[in-house]
C-alpha cells in the first residue's frame, strides 16, 4: 500500500445494513439462533479450511498460504468483523487485514502472503495487526510504514494521536440510519473480566477474543478511505487513496503467524449463538480470575476463557 496516511479528523460515515440471506437450516449450527449475512469466499489459500457455513477460517498448517476473502464485496460502511478464536505459539507476526479490488471470483492465483505479495499486485490495501494498542497497524504493502511513523511525519506524537477524536471508544455502539450496532458486538465484552483497573480494555488486538473489523467509506465519487474497528475503537482512516472506480472492494485476511483461527462476527440481522450469548452474560458479572472457581466442567471453563 502506497501513501497510507492516518487521518487527523473523524470521518462521518453511515454503516450500511444490508439485506440478510434467507434463513436456511445449514446456517444454524448447534445451539445457534443467528442469521448468516457474511461468509468467506470459497477461493482461499491452500492452508485454509472453512467450516461452520464458511464463517470460520482455520489455518491447518505452516504460517503461510492462508489468504481468505469476503464472499461478496463490502458495501460502503459495512463492517467485516473478525474474532480471533485460536492462536498458535512458535511463529512471529500476526493476522493481516485489509481491502482488495482483486476479485476472488476470478480464481486468480493466490500468493503465499498478503504482505507484500498481494499488495505488490496493486489495488490492495493491507496492514499487519500488532499487539500494541497505540499502534495497531505495523506496515504498509512495502513493509516500511507504521502508524506511529505516519503520525510523526505529520508532526503528531503517539499520545496526541491517541487523543484525536477518531481514536474514540464506541461506548453504546455504532449508529446506522437509526439502528444501533451494539458495542458488545463490535468488541470484547466490556466486563470486569476484560477490564483493567484503569477501566480500559486489557485485551490486546492480537489476543484470542479480540475483534478486528475493516470497512470503507466514500470521499466523494472518486476516492474511498479504509477504517479499522479494533475492539470497539474506530482507528480512523488508515488510507485515503482507494480509487473507487477501479472496482468493488472485498475484504481480505491473511491468517498469518501466531493467528490460527478467525470467525466472522455476524453484525447484520444476526443473533449470537446461545452458547456465545451465555458466555457474554456470565462475563458481564464475574472477573476472569473468578471463572476458575465456578462449579463447571473444565471444558466450559476453557470456553469461558476463550481457550476452546
Amino acid at each position: 500500500m502506497v501513501g497510507a496516511n492516518p487521518s487527523d479528523q473523524a470521518c462521518a460515515s453511515t454503516v450500511y445494513v444490508p439485506e440478510v440471506y434467507p434463513i436456511r437450516m445449514s446456517d444454524c449450527g448447534r445451539g445457534s439462533r443467528r442469521t448468516v449475512t457474511m461468509r468467506f469466499h470459497p477461493h482461499h489459500g491452500e492452508n485454509i479450511i472453512l467450516f461452520e457455513d464458511s464463517t470460520v477460517a482455520l489455518r491447518k498448517t505452516s504460517f503461510a498460504n492462508a489468504l481468505a476473502f469476503s464472499e461478496k464485496p463490502l458495501l460502503p460502511g459495512e463492517i467485516f468483523l473478525l474474532e480471533i478464536e485460536k492462536n498458535e505459539r512458535g511463529w512471529s507476526g500476526h493476522m493481516r487485514l485489509g481491502l482488495t479490488q482483486l476479485d476472488p471470483a476470478t480464481l486468480f492465483p493466490l500468493p503465499q502472503y498478503a504482505l507484500p505479495d498481494l499488495t505488490n499486485r496493486g489495488t490492495s490495501w493491507v496492514y499487519a495487526i500488532t499487539k500494541s494498542n497505540n499502534g495497531v497497524f505495523e506496515c504498509d504493502s512495502n513493509g516500511n510504514t507504521t502508524a506511529a511513523a505516519a503520525a510523526a511525519s505529520a508532526g503528531v506524537d503517539d499520545q496526541d494521536t491517541m487523543e484525536m477524536e477518531h481514536f474514540r471508544l464506541l461506548e453504546s455502539g455504532l449508529m446506522s440510519n437509526g439502528r444501533e450496532l451494539p458495542a458488545s458486538s463490535l468488541g470484547p465484552m466490556r466486563s470486569s473480566a476484560l477490564l483493567s483497573e484503569s477501566n480500559s480494555p486489557s485485551i490486546l488486538p492480537t489476543d484470542v477474543g479480540s475483534r478486528i473489523g475493516v470497512m470503507w467509506v466514500a470521499r466523494g465519487d472518486e476516492w474511498g478511505e479504509m477504517h479499522f474497528i479494533v475492539n470497539g475503537e474506530d482507528q480512523g482512516a488508515c488510507t485515503e487513496d482507494i480509487p473507487l472506480r477501479h472496482g468493488p472492494l472485498h475484504a481480505v485476511v491473511d491468517v498469518y503467524g501466531t493467528t490460527k483461527q478467525v470467525r466472522l462476527v455476524q453484525l447484520y440481522g444476526a443473533v449470537e449463538s446461545l452458547q456465545s450469548a451465555c458466555r457474554d452474560a456470565i462475563l458481564q458479572h464475574i472477573t476472569k480470575r473468578a471463572v476458575h472457581s465456578l462449579p463447571l466442567p473444565r471444558m466450559l471453563i476453557e470456553y469461558l476463557l476463550y481457550k476452546s
